[in-house]
């Protein structure tokens, strides 16, 4: 996706045409989008004659799923899928790592003032943290600065698990299962409370977060800085 003055549009580039093989010529192209509960199918035309660029409807996009899909455009089998691809996300670039589970967490500039930074929670899609786009390098600032670390992942860690703990079964949301996981890589063999009281879920995300907070020095890290600010003041 790019913009053009205030208009955002869609852009579609087909690699490989050997994908293709064995769909009809007339096989309509579309991309589905999924956002904060908003759908659009953007139609980037047939197989044969597609479309470099789409105007999107929706210009209020940040992050959103998308699915290309390959469906029939006559007859009375018109919209009937012949093939789609497994769901991505559009602008997250360099998603942050955490228990070798890839997009665990993705940052993404967006106009977001008076806040600095939003946590972004979909069913079907990893988690998002917006960062104001006025600050300078946003995602660098939020990924590696120690005090947003500091003080807004235990935050942001602490919306997740309250989120996760809450559904009967999170194994069965993939976003849900990776944070879980990357849960157990930090306190392996302390699983998540089940059927607990709402205390007890605390409880187990307080002691989460403080070995988030062990594992990477992160007061150690925010005095030495502060230490270091002070000094040269």
């Amino acid at each position: 996706m790019r913009e053009i003055g205030e208009t955002k549009v869609l852009t579609l580039a087909i690699r490989e045409q050997k994908a293709f093989k064995g769909f009809p010529v007339d096989a309509r192209l579309m991309i589905k989008l999924i956002e904060n509960k908003q759908m659009e199918l953007v139609d980037f035309g047939t197989l044969e004659n597609p479309k470099a660029a789409v105007d999107l409807k929706n210009q209020g996009y940040l992050d959103p799923g998308c699915q290309l899909r390959v469906a029939n455009a006559n007859g009375e089998r018109i919209g009937i899928l012949f093939g789609s691809t497994q769901q991505w996300r559009l602008n997250s670039e360099n998603p942050v790592k955490e228990g070798g589970v890839r997009g665990l967490l993705n940052f993404l500039p967006a106009k977001i003032a008076p806040r600095a930074w939003k946590l972004c929670i979909e069913e079907n899609a990893h988690p998002v943290i917006q960062i104001d786009n006025r600050i300078p390098n946003p995602k660098v600032w939020a990924k590696n600065d120690p005090t947003f670390v500091n003080t807004i992942m235990p935050a942001v860690i602490y919306q997740l698990f309250d989120d996760i703990l809450e559904h009967e079964n999170p194994e069965e949301t993939e976003w849900m299962k990776d944070w879980l996981t990357w849960a157990d890589n930090l306190m392996p063999g302390n699983q998540k409370p089940q059927q607990a009281t709402a205390r007890e879920r605390r409880e187990w995300i307080d002691g989460l977060i403080d070995s988030f907070c062990s594992r990477h020095m992160l007061s150690d890290r925010l005095v030495d800085v502060l230490v270091k600010v002070g000094g040269d003041a």
